[in-house]
């Protein structure tokens, strides 16, 4: 029965809050339930904390949360037996939004655009009024748990006014009726909310129960886990738990990788619990990929793609993180700005190193699986993040001239190089097999000296930015060789050649023309008579090819033609230069040297047919 009415206006500001917060602030009307459920576990947090200190407040009750949908009426209840609220609370609290704040918030928000919607909840109070997104009427039925003032009712449609009525039947705790507009049917249905709990909160401290389909009874066991499985000690977690929580997570049907369970503590403390997914997927590689990474704060999803949480090169990574440091009021503008979140992402990222890390060193299968899968994207973690760029390198995964079918660690690799060893050489292509026979590899003695082989399309960015590791300078046997890193018995014979073959020299440039840079002698062939080389401040093919398929061509550079001045095509070209330097043979001979070089470089010749008809003749 009742026994008072009022009927009261909402301040000014706060009704230019409720606009913002209906019209613009949330980016689905989803979000509602987690903003009430949120302020029920709120509730029922400040009646524990009222018991420690009020034991009459009743120790034997069983906290809960419920939601009830009546299809009939077209409402949704959302209740709680938590602390519960008197008239004057109901007034200040609903009549005000965050009366302590509202100035700044509108401040905050005076500017809203479509890409600035944070989501909000907690602190500025908002978050009730996402009710009005989805309801045009919300009712909410409290009373202050151990007092004896009666229960009140607030009533209000989201306009200028709200009312507040005494009842003498409302039970302890709050309840929040939503008198759904009519296109939000979907509210009503136990799968969906079932699905928002989950989503967003289903590691809140209290059990959340959803009356059953038929509406007749309660489901028996809550919607929600309750217990965060990052919180919960490793040891009373089975493997079984953490696969459900990934597939949960990731929507992958196979086990992940491996897993990571990390608590920090000190200044900043959070929980974390992450993944390596079972294998890279497309989208991966997309640049518009979202990290999977959700945030929690006091165990309410405040993001579910955070990538703030980690750098872009780890958004392999799957798992959650929880920090209490956060207000929950955070938005996704400041939480990029935070700096909480720079000391999680300092802290985090060193800890995931250091898990890659430690699978190779001690499950070097496993490890060999994680590479093959995101060695591309720990590539370019090396180019994009200096201050771990050497730590990457540790993680890195090499072919070489002698690894045969099974890639090496770069690290133990140059542990085992001979003292004295200043320089690890290497070279790109597409095709590691092309590579492990190539003739660039004869300048360093095909037996003797273990040359790296790239043949990813990230690999030549990777190391134009790396240019040396652990003190050893990566060279390319791609590229022109300079005077200085020839021995004295290689200056003597380049010097004995140029002299000798002057003449042939300055043929095979003119013949040549434009097509090169430039023809020199270069004593590191041993057993082919050519190779192509690139200038050495070249980028290379791989990453003109790499550029190319993100829309910035480069242009093509001209070519080094390296000649080996002891093979006996030269001897050929130079008594052919000797005799009949004006003749056609000679021109030809020329220009079969240069397509033949271009060939054994991995190219084709500018004219395979002439090409063709030139080894022909040459042959009969």
């Amino acid at each position: 029965m009742s026994s008072h009415s009022r009927k009261l206006k909402f301040k000014a500001e706060t009704r230019k809050v409720l606009d913002i917060v209906i019209n613009s602030l949330y980016s689905h009307p989803d979000i509602f339930l987690r903003e009430l459920i949120s302020n029920s576990s709120d509730a029922l947090d400040k009646l524990r904390f009222e018991m420690l200190t009020s034991p009459d407040l009743g120790s034997d009750r069983k906290p809960r949360i419920d939601i009830l949908p009546d299809k009939d009426n077209r409402t949704l209840i959302v209740r709680d037996n938590g602390i519960g609220m008197t008239g004057d609370e109901m007034a200040k609290e609903l009549g005000t939004i965050a009366s302590s704040g509202t100035r700044g918030f509108l401040e905050e928000m005076g500017e809203l655009n479509a890409e600035k919607t944070p989501e909000l909840i907690g602190q500025f109070g908002v978050g009730f009024y996402s009710t009005f997104m989805v309801a045009d009427k919300v009712e909410v039925l409290s009373r202050r748990t151990g007092s004896d003032e009666p229960g009140q009712k607030w009533t209000s449609t989201g306009h200028d006014t709200f009312t507040l009525i005494e009842e003498d039947d409302i039970p302890e705790g709050t309840s929040v009726i939503l008198h759904l507009k009519d296109d939000m049917d979907e509210y009503l249905e136990n799968f969906k909310l079932r699905e928002l709990v989950r989503k967003y909160s289903d590691f809140i401290s209290y059990p959340v129960y959803l009356k059953s389909d038929d509406e007749s009874d309660w489901e028996k066991e809550p919607v929600n886990t309750q217990k965060p499985i990052w919180i919960r000690s490793e040891d009373d977690v089975s493997d079984k738990e953490y696969n459900e929580f990934y597939r949960h997570l990731s929507f992958d049907p196979q086990e992940p990788i491996s897993k990571l369970v990390f608590h920090a503590e000190g200044t900043t403390e959070f929980y974390s619990l992450l993944f390596i997914p079972s294998m890279r997927t497309m989208e991966m590689l997309m640049p518009d990929y979202k990290t999977g990474l959700r945030l929690f704060i006091k165990k309410v999803m405040i993001e579910e793609e955070a990538e703030e949480l980690l750098p872009r090169y780890l958004r392999f990574i799957k798992g959650v993180v929880e920090s209490s440091d956060l207000p929950l009021n955070i938005s996704r503008e400041t939480l990029q700005e935070n700096r909480t979140i720079r000391t999680i992402r300092k802290a985090l990222t060193g800890k995931v190193l250091g898990w890659f890390r430690e699978i190779l060193d001690n499950d070097i299968d496993k490890y060999h699986k994680f590479f093959t899968n995101f060695g591309d994207l720990i590539k370019e973690g090396i180019y994009s993040d200096v201050q771990n760029r050497e730590e990457l390198a540790d993680l890195l995964l090499v072919w070489t001239s002698r690894s045969g079918d099974e890639q090496k660690s770069l690290k133990k690799l140059v542990e085992e190089l001979p003292e004295g060893t200043d320089r690890l050489y290497y070279i790109t292509g597409t095709d590691r097999k092309e590579l492990a026979s190539s003739p660039y590899l004869e300048s360093v003695g095909k037996s003797d000296t273990e040359v790296l082989l790239f043949d990813s399309p990230v690999d030549e960015f990777m190391l134009q930015n790396l240019g040396e590791y652990r003190g050893k300078k990566l060279v390319s046997l791609l590229k022109e060789v300079n005077e200085e890193d020839l021995s004295d018995a290689e200056k003597a014979e380049k010097k004995n050649a140029e002299e000798t073959f002057a003449g042939l020299l300055e043929y095979i440039k003119d013949q040549l023309g434009d097509r090169v840079e430039d023809v020199r002698f270069a004593p590191r062939l041993k057993e082919s008579p050519c190779i192509l080389v690139s200038d050495r401040n070249d980028p290379g093919e791989m990453f003109r090819q790499m550029m190319k398929s993100m829309n910035q061509e480069l242009p093509n550079a001209k070519k080094i033609l390296e000649l080996n001045p002891v093979h006996p095509v030269i001897e050929t070209l130079q008594n052919l230069y000797e005799k009949d330097r004006s003749g056609d043979k000679l021109k030809d001979y020329v220009n079969i040297l240069f397509d033949l070089g271009t060939v054994m470089a991995g190219g084709r010749p500018e004219n395979p047919a002439d090409f063709g008809k030139k080894v022909t003749s040459l042959l009969s």
